[in-house]
């Protein structure tokens, strides 16, 4: 059994794949939903080579979208986490393939026909795409929003105030949150959660993301500060850094990422755990 992490440009997943999943040289989507009997690789000329079965039973496979950078972050995290104590990382493939995020809408598209009468440059529910390919695939997913709740949960975190329930702010673009990728599963696990209003998107969030696009990179960790700080004030116990440009923002030695989760960490830990169990046959 193998597990695959799929990083979609605002949504990240994971899957679990017996051996029976087909790369190419382009990858193509589809071909996840109606899995291969064996797991093929290609040799230099592009011709498959069969992977031998029965090896590589914790075998992870990371499938990355737009954002190689977050992808190798995720990766390093994967390698350096697994290996303390002297264990060893276990066995992964990854793809990287900055058309996934065409393809999938090309092929998730016609399976929701409220998305298909948009125009074409509708950004796709990730949750929507999540739960179509776990009813076409019959081994369980890693939905990110699940995993940083789960990791939540085993927190144990205390409410700011006694009798006060814990809250959990997150702060992402408006495709995020209108989707409700962290919301719902926040929800489940028992937190309030606490967004940004629209002043505090229009004035921090948005600025920070359009000062990183002019490589401003001062001016965005402090709007993003004053972004933390309001959902710390509005009693948030911790922030959830729901996009890509915002996780590595802050340098190390910032006292409010003591405050802050990144999601793609609670992605690791959670491959990581899936990797131990795959491996212990548990």
């Amino acid at each position: 059994m193998s597990l695959c992490t799929w990083k979609y440009p605002f949504c990240k997943l994971g899957f679990v794949n017996t051996h029976r999943t087909l790369y190419r040289t382009r990858l193509n989507v589809g071909l996840a939903l109606s899995p291969s009997p064996v797991l093929l690789h290609t040799d230099g000329s592009g011709k498959f080579q069969e992977y031998k079965k029965g090896s590589g039973s914790n075998t992870v496979g990371i499938i990355g979208g737009l954002s190689v950078n977050s992808t190798l972050n995720f990766l390093r995290n994967l390698v350096n986490w697994s290996s303390r104590d002297g264990e060893s990382c276990p066995p992964f493939v990854l793809c990287s393939d900055p058309a996934l995020n065409k393809e999938l809408l090309l092929i998730e598209r016609p399976s929701f026909p409220s998305v298909s009468r948009k125009n074409e440059g509708t950004e796709l529910d990730p949750t929507l795409i999540v739960e179509n390919l776990r009813k076409g695939c019959s081994v369980p997913f890693l939905h990110m929003g699940e995993c940083v709740a789960r990791e939540l949960k085993e927190a144990k975190l205390k409410p700011l105030e006694a009798g006060s329930p814990l809250q959990i702010g997150v702060l992402a673009t408006y495709a995020t949150l209108k989707a409700g990728f962290y919301q719902e599963k926040l929800r489940n696990e028992g937190f309030e959660v606490v967004l940004p209003d629209k002043a505090t998107m229009e004035h921090t969030v948005i600025p920070a993301l359009e000062a990183l696009n002019r490589k401003d990179t001062e001016g965005a960790q402090n709007l993003l500060r004053i972004a933390v700080q309001v959902l710390l004030v509005r009693a948030a116990n911790a922030v959830i850094l729901a996009s890509d440009d915002l996780q590595d923002l802050l340098p190390p030695d910032d006292p409010l990422l003591k405050k802050c989760i990144d999601p793609m960490d609670a992605l690791a830990w959670s491959t990581i755990k899936w990797a131990q169990s795959a491996k212990e046959g548990t």
